[in-house]
């Protein structure tokens, strides 16, 4: 099954950048094969010929806390602002401070994801996977049913199920595979609330 997701992997990656196929193997890295400048769009084109369920770029990880610090920012001004126009119409300070508080919490926490959602389209360039044998192994975990024999009866290994169960790991939470480790918490480590 690994061999197929490959073949299948490297075909796209071939029909897409105009690559030798002898050049594709599965240690070869991606990065040096899709330029930042070129990334998105080759990206695109790969995930359409690939034609199976393939991860987004996801966003720096550097990217992604500068983010996350503009947006807590964002609410914070907008918390201290509140504050401001409390006070001006004449409610009290231990009414306008925890109510601003509040405000703040749930600005900067809700509009998160959302700020992080908006700004993907443009700055999403990580990808998802580090070599072409890692990207067949996310593209077989994603896609396990188109891999497997009709009747069924292909076996699976608790290697295959911990794979699988970190490419939905990562795919869902947009963290690197580094991250989904045996003792990895959820909400400790991989934060998710």
């Amino acid at each position: 099954l690994t061999s197929k997701a490959f073949y299948k992997t490297r075909r796209a990656i071939v029909d897409t950048l105009g690559v030798p196929r002898r050049s594709i193997r599965p240690s070869t890295r991606l990065s040096p094969l899709l330029p930042d400048e070129t990334r998105r769009k080759q990206w695109q084109l790969i995930r359409h010929n690939i034609g199976l369920s393939v991860p987004e770029l996801r966003i720096n990880g550097d990217l992604k806390q500068d983010i996350y610090k503009r947006t807590f920012l964002f609410g914070s001004l907008l918390a201290i602002l509140a504050c401001i126009a409390g006070l001006s119409l004449g409610w009290h300070g231990l009414v306008v401070f925890p109510l601003a508080f509040v405000l703040w919490i749930v600005l900067a926490i809700a509009s998160m994801p959302l700020m992080e959602r908006l700004a993907k389209p443009r700055l999403a360039t990580e990808l998802p996977a580090d070599t072409a044998g890692e990207l067949a192994q996310v593209v077989l975990s994603l896609n396990q049913g188109h891999f497997e024999p009709a009747n069924g009866t292909a076996e699976r290994t608790n290697e295959d199920v911990w794979r699988r169960l970190v490419d939905i790991i990562c795919d869902q939470l947009q963290i690197g595979r580094d991250e989904v480790v045996p003792n990895a918490r959820f909400v400790d480590d991989l934060g998710v609330s």
